[in-house]
């Protein structure tokens, strides 16, 4: 019998359009250095997933004339779940469009899309269709699959993270219609109001995240995380990415206490910035739960807890 919890249960999915004829780019990066599964391929779409992943995707990258976020899409329990978000979402006045099963993406089922306040398009759907682990379910071996050896080979994906221009009113929105929960934030020295805030959904070992709030554009994404195992996978998979050549972000390897993770940053040949992290704050919700508050102030010692100076261009969307 499966888990009985209702709304967003869990992030399912990030859509990229990538500048990439064919995916010629695109495709041996993640699927050769990233260390992603094709699940399957469409004429100008290739639909990735994690080796831990049991859904058929978490990445479905897309070519096109220009390089952007698409959209990101959350699992909700059942349709009840996408009816009521529906009218709640409505009555804050934002417009909501209803797509049928397959209509969208290939094994998706019913789903409903709508833009945040901070202008990123958000899918909620009930059904995906399950590939099944790598592994199996029978007395699995949980082991990094021999073909992704020696490549970053990601468990699961943990988090996206995006900006926007008034993230007090993004926030708001997640927290109050999408049910989402603040574990941490960060907050303006003066005014006490939040620039910055890490929401999840579920109450346990999530690593205190699944959505990202920065402060930015709006309509951008800052970027895309997925989880390893442990910090030993994070400092072998970095000699990895660099004998590669791939372009490492200043923060990382590092320990983010900005969400308690062991993480490093580095970007796909399209300049997205991609995370790979691991451990996380556990949070658990009861009736005295707190977020943990970083003043702005402490904003270089919360992303760096090594260096402790601020990076701006850090703070920059990446696609």
């Amino acid at each position: 019998m499966g888990l009985q919890h209702r709304g967003i249960s869990r992030i399912g999915y990030v859509w990229l359009r990538l500048q990439d004829p064919l995916l010629k780019s695109s495709r041996p990066f993640y699927l050769d250095q990233l260390g992603m599964l094709e699940t399957f391929r469409e004429s100008n779409r290739s639909y990735l997933r994690c080796w831990h992943e049991n859904f058929n995707y978490n990445l479905v990258l897309e070519s096109g004339n220009e390089n952007q976020l698409i959209e990101v899409g959350l699992q909700v329990r059942d349709q009840h779940d996408l009816d009521h978000f529906s009218q709640l979402i409505q009555a804050e006045g934002i417009a909501v469009t209803t797509d049928d099963a397959g209509e969208i993406l290939a094994g998706l089922g019913n789903s409903i899309s709508f833009t945040i306040p901070g202008g990123q398009q958000l899918r909620l759907y009930a059904d995906m269709t399950q590939s099944g682990y790598v592994t199996g379910f029978e007395s699995p071996d949980w082991v990094t699959p021999r073909e992704l050896r020696g490549t970053a080979a990601p468990m699961f994906l943990n988090h996206l993270a995006l900006t926007s221009a008034d993230p007090e009113v993004t926030i708001d929105f997640l927290t109050d219609i999408l049910g989402f929960v603040i574990s941490e934030k960060i907050v303006n020295d003066q005014t006490g109001k939040p620039l910055s805030a890490l929401l999840f959904r579920m109450s346990r070992e999530v690593g205190g995240q699944e959505l990202a709030i920065f402060p930015g554009k709006n309509g951008h994404l800052h970027h895309i995380a997925f989880t390893k195992e442990d910090p030993n996978d994070i400092m072998v998979t970095g000699m990895y990415l660099r004998e590669r050549g791939i372009n490492i972000d200043s923060y990382g390897p590092t320990k983010q206490a900005y969400g308690n993770t062991f993480s490093i940053h580095f970007f796909d040949q399209f300049g997205v910035r991609l995370e790979l992290c691991s451990g996380g704050r556990l949070t658990d919700t009861h009736p005295e739960f707190e977020p943990i508050t970083w003043d702005e102030s402490q904003l270089g010692r919360a992303i760096s807890h090594y260096s402790q100076e601020l990076n701006p261009e850090f703070l920059e969307h990446s696609l």
